[in-house]
């Protein structure tokens, strides 16, 4: 009776973690569903779309609840160790950082709705090309947590750089065109903040990237990778 008892427990733990893992997978789609959704109204600037996409961001929250309360659930109940441990506690990291995420991609959408109209004369293919980057490594993290593949989550780690030097390289351009065509100051102004929120989620994606790494070896990543960012922090004022 007792091992029968004993079998059940741990196949209801099973259970519980594969779930945990699932709505943390759930997460992920939601948050790269709005991304593709924002990146597509910008490319298309259809402008009067955008505020729909935000007020979507209700739902990433409410995940980023559940998955909160369902970690601390398990931790109460169950008093796992080692690696489930550590995979519990990233997980209600990992749903923070991608509740900030949706927060980020919610932002990039109120601030399109705010330019009302962006002229043909200011191009956006850099600021979708970063866009784009952020979306694929985005994608890519996803791939590496269900393979549990360590050598991709360093690639991801490193990958953060080709972000910053975009947006550097898009933060520039932008400060030049407007020295260049004052008039369009205002709608530039939008997409300079814009771009730093693409920069803020590539943050949050490398944040998922050490957290799980952390949970599959045990070891934290050391922070010793150049980041380009901050050559231009002090002009940006963030």
């Amino acid at each position: 009776m007792v091992d029968k008892l004993s079998e059940h427990t741990v196949s209801r733990y099973e259970q519980e973690l594969e779930q945990l893992r699932s709505m943390i997978l759930r997460m992920f789609g939601m948050v790269e569903n709005h991304l593709t959704q924002t990146l597509l109204v910008l490319r298309d600037r259809k402008i009067d779309t955008a505020y729909e996409i935000a007020l979507q961001d209700i739902e990433i929250d409410g995940y980023e609840r559940m998955i909160s309360a369902f970690s601390i659930q398990i931790l109460a109940l169950r008093s796992p160790m080692a690696i489930d441990l550590r995979e519990i506690v990233s997980s209600f990291k990992i749903s923070v950082d991608l509740e900030r995420m949706g927060d980020l991609i919610s932002g990039i959408c109120r601030r399109i709705v705010q330019v009302k109209v962006i002229d043909e004369d200011i191009s956006l293919a850099g600021i979708l090309t970063m866009g784009r980057q952020v979306q694929e490594n985005l994608r890519q993290l996803v791939v590496a947590i269900t393979s549990q593949d360590q050598k991709m989550l360093l690639h991801l780690w490193n990958a953060d750089n080709l972000i910053d030097d975009l947006y550097v390289s898009v933060f520039t351009e932008l400060i030049q065109f407007m020295s260049e065509n004052t008039p369009y100051i205002p709608v530039c102004s939008q997409l300079l903040f814009i771009i730093k929120n693409l920069e803020r989620i590539g943050d949050h994606i490398t944040n998922i990237v050490e957290n799980y790494y952390y949970v599959l070896t045990g070891d934290t990543l050391p922070y010793d990778r150049i980041c380009q960012i901050e050559t231009i922090k002090d002009i940006s004022g963030s």
